[in-house]
């Protein structure tokens, strides 16, 4: 009897999932290093219809000597089809078996802003299975999709690229009720998706090695991933406040910034309600409803929405069920909103004291009981 695996337990542990934005695969023929740059994070100067950027990386080995450097220019148009994408940068280094320093800059090129991202990786073994990645083009511009759906039509690529360093007795790729196979490949194999048009999710990949199996999906870009390159590590523990204990809160606290993000890593280990897989759903969820929290209730610089008392119980309880405005309560005359949380028996009150959109919550005893 053939034994079925996941993929996600074959992912080299040195690509280091935790941080979401830079992937790591190792194989004999080079170490692959993905950046995946959100579209939404991007920056667009005002009546120019492309955003440029310079996407520089450094990697240094153990003894901070330096082992490598990339750099590329990115061209990047302004396109509605993009908005829920990533924008992946593909660099291939000779690395040894070893720790190492990986040093990013992204920079653009119009309006000098910056984002920096550090990040430590080990190498050991070879990755056995890589991330089936999932790579479309349109106008001459490569992206991740968020999702099989959005891929028929318009696109002129689209490709599936798996990469393996075990001996391989074939891989087979199911769409639909179609099915295509790939007899004994050599490291990578390339799908080519438009010779399948249309696109009928899901699509389903299988490697086969000897009597196992392992089963995979190809990889599609979630908002979540954007989330280390958004927040600092400091503004990390400050959102997670809201959902720790005091004992875990003040652990996190007492932490120095290098202590930083392995602190982190633990904590969401130990709120991972599937341990020993890679994916932690209760991570994701909590990633995507800070992003959420702060594409709508952001008022200015000095107030990020995920800080407001809105973005707080956002991030706490979710979607409200029910959403309600009613008169103004008797003894003050402000724009108050109303937020029912039938699942949790909650009720939350908020109100207008400023004038400027900020709703301060006025039950504040009710987020707590």
């Amino acid at each position: 009897m053939k034994a079925t695996v996941s993929l996600l337990f074959l992912v080299l542990f040195c690509s280091l999932f935790w941080a979401q934005e830079v992937v790591f695969e190792h194989y004999e023929s080079g170490t692959d290093i993905w950046v995946l740059i959100p579209y939404s994070s991007l920056s667009f100067k005002k009546g120019f219809d492309y955003a440029d950027y310079q996407l520089s990386v450094e990697i240094k080995g153990a003894k901070k000597k330096e082992k490598t450097s990339f750099s590329s220019k990115l061209h990047i148009p302004k396109r509605d089809w993009l908005q829920d994408a990533a924008i992946p940068v593909k660099f291939t280094a000779n690395l040894v078996k070893d720790n190492y320093k990986l040093a990013l800059q992204l920079r653009n090129l119009n309006l000098g802003d910056k984002v920096k991202l550090n990040r430590e990786f080990s190498l050991d073994k070879y990755t056995p299975i890589g991330q089936a990645w999932l790579l479309a083009e349109r106008e001459e511009q490569s992206f991740l999709p968020a999702d099989l759906g959005s891929l028929n039509g318009q696109l002129s690529s689209c490709v599936i690229s798996q990469k393996f360093s075990l001996a391989v007795d074939s891989l087979s790729v199911e769409m639909g009720d179609k099915a295509w196979v790939y007899y004994q490949p050599r490291e990578e194999v390339r799908i080519d998706l438009l010779e399948r048009m249309p696109v009928s999710p899901p699509i389903n990949i299988t490697v086969h090695e000897t009597n196992i199996q392992y089963k995979a999906h190809p990889f599609t870009y979630s908002p979540w991933f954007a989330y280390n390159l958004r927040y600092s590590y400091s503004d990390q523990v400050q959102q997670i406040r809201y959902i720790a204990t005091q004992n875990q809160y003040h652990d996190l606290m007492a932490l120095k910034d290098h202590e930083l993000a392995q602190g982190i890593e633990l904590f969401w280990q130990s709120m991972d309600p599937s341990p020993g897989t890679i994916r932690n759903e209760a991570r994701e969820e909590f990633c995507n409803r800070v992003i959420i929290a702060d594409e709508r209730y952001t008022l200015h610089k000095k107030l990020r929405g995920w800080a407001s008392d809105r973005g707080r119980i956002y991030i706490k309880f979710g979607e409200p069920d029910y959403v309600s405005h009613p008169d103004p309560i008797p003894e003050r005359s402000y724009p108050t909103i109303v937020w029912s949380y039938k699942r949790n028996n909650k009720e939350f009150l908020f109100v207008e004291l400023s004038g400027y959109g900020q709703y301060t919550l006025w039950n504040k005893d009710e987020e707590y009981d």
